[in-house]
């Protein structure tokens, strides 16, 4: 089959697809009015709104106009954090943690365009993007990944490889399973992923700058502990970018 007839046969698809079951706001639900292929207008201001809030460039957590100084915000410029600097696409709140949900459980694979996105344009203003040698996803148990058709985080990597042209690095693995974190208080979250994660042996990484990727940052323990590892293994920084960031306030042992 030709690359034009393919294109077309797929047109064709999608166009009869339409006719049968007609696209939905990925969202709410309601039916698709215009040329947004996933959200409704309402939904779309929404995500705006909430994603265009202003965060710690530190810690990625939101933050008042004059919240953020030199050493990050009050959630954590007293912290030891093993990660240089953050960038998110959005809160988990609202509209917004509805979309994550439907990217990382419920078969959104298509989504990691719009976090993709978002994402590559945070990365855009952070001054320390040009200095990354290789995107690392925070990787999960492979246990864990039986139960998926995909994983988020992976794709999301792919699709900002692909939008910034830096390398993917698969040089750190999840050693051990374990409850995920979300099953856990969020006070005992550092301590159970502590020892989780460790480089691919014979890995060199001896003053790398890395930028860890993932879906969904809550406390931020994951994230050091991986920072913690690489940094321990050689990594000269190491910086991170999250589709979302729980706020302190809204962190509860649901998320």
């Amino acid at each position: 089959m030709t690359a034009a007839l393919h294109s077309y046969v797929q047109r064709f698809t999608k166009r009869a697809l339409d006719v049968i079951y007609p696209p939905t706001c990925v969202c709410c639900g309601c039916g698709l009015v215009d040329d947004n292929p996933h959200f409704c207008s309402a939904c779309q201001e929404s995500l705006t709104v909430e994603m265009s809030a202003p965060a710690c460039p530190r810690c990625a957590h939101s933050v008042g106009p004059f919240g953020v100084q030199d050493a990050g915000c009050m959630f954590c410029r007293d912290k030891n954090r093993q990660i240089n600097a953050s960038v998110r696409a959005g809160r988990y709140t609202g509209t917004t943690a509805t979309l994550l949900r439907a990217f990382k459980y419920h078969g959104r694979d298509e989504l990691d365009d719009v976090f993709g996105r978002i994402l590559f344009d945070a990365l855009q203003l952070a001054d320390w993007t040009g200095t990354v040698d290789a995107l690392v996803i925070v990787p999960t148990h492979w246990r864990h990944s039986l139960r998926r058709a995909y994983y988020a985080p992976a794709l999301l990597a792919r699709n900002l490889s692909r939008r910034t042209k830096i390398p993917i690095a698969p040089i750190l693995r999840r050693v051990t399973g374990g409850p995920h974190q979300f099953n856990v208080p969020h006070s005992e979250r550092a301590a159970n992923i502590r020892g989780k994660f460790s480089t691919i042996p014979g890995v060199h990484i001896d003053g790398a700058t890395l930028c860890l990727i993932d879906d969904v940052s809550t406390t931020g323990a994951t994230l050091d502990e991986c920072a913690r590892v690489l940094r321990r293994t050689g990594a000269a920084a190491v910086f991170a970018a999250v589709a979302t960031r729980v706020d302190a306030d809204r962190i509860t042992d649901d998320v």
